[in-house]
């Protein structure tokens, strides 16, 4: 069984002093997102419907409407704040975050996915998988690999994230350890294990290991 290794240091660094404002002050946050994530959602369609683009800009304008889809669910997911985990299809999101992210990062991204249901709400995958990826694509670098794994156990299905850069802890700090924060409040949240080792790419292996759908299903009842 995996267990959460993420350093304590980083976890307190996640917790606000005054959790009450640290609320307020992020559904206000997400609460004016909304609008113009909605918006630019709505523009591209109508830009796909009216100026007839090509094959190429239409395939650029369907991935600027996820995108902004992406940001008002996950406005959505703190300002409506809903009861239950999941399921989530842990395999399809990966494949849709690798796609995402091959938009931005000129190496290489590879995914090899089992089918996978997690006892997780989507939004919560979503944003695992982006901070991680995002992670991942930085440490490789230009040129760099990123591979992520989903494979599904009897209780538990395991995300891997490997890239090929220097190493755990070897790169600038900053936005990755925010994205590792993220990672592990929100691994938390779902009854997630974490732990971070050397990948055989030559860098970092996050990972992963969420309990399945049908787990958390015998559990409640």
């Amino acid at each position: 069984m995996l267990r959460d290794t993420y350093p304590k240091q980083a976890r307190s660094r996640f917790e606000p002093a005054d959790a009450g404002a640290e609320v307020r002050t992020l559904r206000q946050l997400c609460h004016d997102l909304t609008v113009p994530a909605t918006s630019i959602k709505l523009l591209t369609q109508v830009a796909a419907t009216e100026s007839d683009p090509g094959p190429a800009m239409l395939a650029r304008l369907r991935q600027i409407c996820d995108e902004a889809s992406r940001i008002a669910d996950i406005c959505g997911y703190f300002l409506d704040q809903p009861q239950g985990e999941g399921p989530a299809d842990l395999d399809l999101l990966a494949a849709e975050v690798a796609d995402s992210a091959r938009w931005r990062y000129d190496g290489m991204i590879d995914v090899a996915a089992q089918k996978a249901r997690v006892a997780a709400h989507p939004v919560v995958i979503v944003r695992v998988l982006t901070n991680l990826v995002d992670n991942a694509c930085r440490a490789a670098g230009p040129g760099g690999r990123v591979r992520l794994s989903v494979t599904a156990g009897a209780d538990r299905a395991t995300l891997v994230v490997a890239d090929s850069g220097r190493g755990f802890g070897q790169g600038q700090p900053g936005r990755a350890s925010l994205g590792l924060d993220i990672v592990a409040a929100m691994a938390r949240s779902c009854g997630a294990a974490v732990e971070i080792g050397a990948s055989d790419l030559g860098g970092t292996a996050v990972t992963v290991a969420f309990p399945c759908e049908a787990v958390a299903s015998r559990g409640a009842g």
